[in-house]
């Protein structure tokens, strides 16, 4: 009767929302159900949780500031990756070697890194530093001006790497639920949707067939929203 809700498709906040227009519609259609009360009832108690994990404002600020500090260094990356990419075309002897001798490291350490989860890049990060340094890297990186970019680059990753270690801290001493825990939570309560619509349309309840109608509505445009939220969150950055 009812379309299934793509879950994996959703955050914690996109599927409270819908969690919250089906609880409208629901109650406003069948007010005095035992049934219908008894799925309110649990959807209620996980939209507590939901809006408790959401509104969590240490959390929010701890992943902001990560997120914020993992851009950082990304654009300190790329811009320095894309710079020595652009000497192998130099028309200038000197220039041109000096990155032809750096091109292969970023090549070694990978040149899309910034698309690893977030502990494997800080190690590709690290290694590449850390060569980048040694040897002729020093001079070859002053001869293409591009020694207080790799500072730039190493003090953006120190930054995320604290970062990191602060939402770690401040997770330890927070008592919020996880969005993992109140999703599954939301999820549990929802499921319930389908055996409640099921009851009423046995016992022939008026407006169920209209309800449903709306229902599927309602989940078709969230699983649609859901999808577009997720495909927004991964852009790509050129090598140029």
């Amino acid at each position: 009767m009812l379309l299934k809700i793509i879950y994996s498709l959703y955050s914690l906040m996109n599927l409270s929302a819908l969690a919250r227009k089906v609880r409208n519609l629901l109650s406003t259609a069948f007010p005095t159900d035992p049934i219908v009360i008894s799925l309110l009832a649990k959807i209620d108690v996980a939209q507590a949780v939901a809006v408790q994990a959401i509104g969590s404002s240490t959390k929010q600020n701890s992943t902001a500031m990560v997120r914020s500090a993992d851009t950082s260094r990304d654009n300190s990356y790329v811009s320095l990756r894309n710079h020595v990419s652009a000497g192998l075309r130099r028309e200038n002897a000197d220039y041109r070697a000096a990155c032809e001798a750096l091109w292969p490291l970023f090549e070694k350490n990978d040149t899309t890194l910034y698309y690893f989860p977030d502990g494997e890049e800080t190690q590709a990060i690290e290694s590449l530093l850390t060569e980048l340094k040694a040897g002729d890297g020093p001079a070859h990186l002053a001869t293409v001006n591009a020694t207080e970019w790799l500072d730039e680059l190493d003090r953006d990753n120190q930054a995320f790497v604290a970062a990191q270690q602060q939402r770690a801290a401040n997770r330890s001493t927070d008592t919020t639920v996880t969005d993992a825990e109140a999703l599954k939570q939301l999820e549990a309560a929802l499921n319930l949707m389908n055996s409640v619509m099921d009851s009423l349309s046995m016992m022939e309840a008026a407006g169920v067939q209209a309800v449903a109608t709306e229902l599927n509505e309602y989940i078709a445009e969230a699983n649609a929203n859901a999808r577009n939220s997720k495909s927004q969150t991964t852009e790509e950055i050129p090598l140029n």
